[in-house]
């Protein structure tokens, strides 16, 4: 499932001033002439920090808040208003930086564009269609579920990366795998058996997946 991140709140604010004080010059109308920008400026309001409280205390914005999203949008909202009610002020919008993660394996979230999804370098199988997610084998079989799509390869229980990458021959489990980059592998291509050497930062630490390729664990499609 695509899980969307929001940060970076900010009001932009267009402004078309036409006197000094418009800008913050203040007291200088009876000593100096006013050209008015021929062009609009647009300039970024930032909230300030929930857990800042006026200088004198300041926490992490966990700490300040139950809900940090709506609290920042909200604030952004209160300078929005305030911000239209002045004569400079020609257009503001509230506004936010998004990023997209994977529920599953927490990385950005991609999916496959309709040339991608026509080319066999890009795709896990014959099945990929436009707009299904490439991070994971897990994000990909609840894509797949949802529209009644075949879940996964007949017989596929992990991948060996491809010599082009860093890591090239390093075997990955169908949860950490690169289906639309790494090669697909079947128990016929593990006789030994072998295991996922994924990493993962663990209390500061890289912990490795360590999951036998050839053990399919509860839950997961056969």
């Amino acid at each position: 499932m695509k899980l969307t991140h929001r940060d970076e709140w900010r009001v932009q604010v267009t402004l078309k001033p036409r006197r000094p004080a418009d800008l913050g010059l203040t007291g200088i109308d009876d000593l100096a002439e006013f050209v008015a920008p021929a062009e609009p400026i647009t300039v970024a309001v930032l909230p300030r920090r929930l857990g800042s409280f006026g200088g004198f205390l300041s926490m992490s914005d966990s700490l300040a808040s139950r809900d940090i999203e709506g609290d920042y949008r909200r604030r952004c909202e209160e300078i929005a208003a305030e911000l239209r009610q002045r004569p400079q002020v020609a257009e503001v919008t509230v506004t936010c930086t998004e990023t997209h993660t994977c529920s599953h394996c927490g990385l950005r979230w991609e999916v496959l564009s309709e040339a991608e999804a026509n080319d066999d370098g890009c795709v896990q199988d014959e099945h990929s269609i436009a707009g299904e997610p490439v991070c994971c084998d897990k994000a990909i079989a609840e894509f797949r579920t949802e529209r009644g799509i075949t879940v996964h390869a007949e017989g596929v229980v992990g991948y060996r990366l491809p010599p082009r990458s860093s890591l090239a021959g390093e075997l990955r489990c169908r949860e950490h795998g690169y289906p639309w980059f790494a090669e697909p592998l079947t128990s016929d291509d593990l006789p030994d058996g072998g295991v996922c050497t994924h990493k993962r930062l663990g209390f500061g630490t890289a912990v490795e997946c360590g999951r036998d390729l050839l053990i399919v664990e509860a839950g997961e499609p056969a």
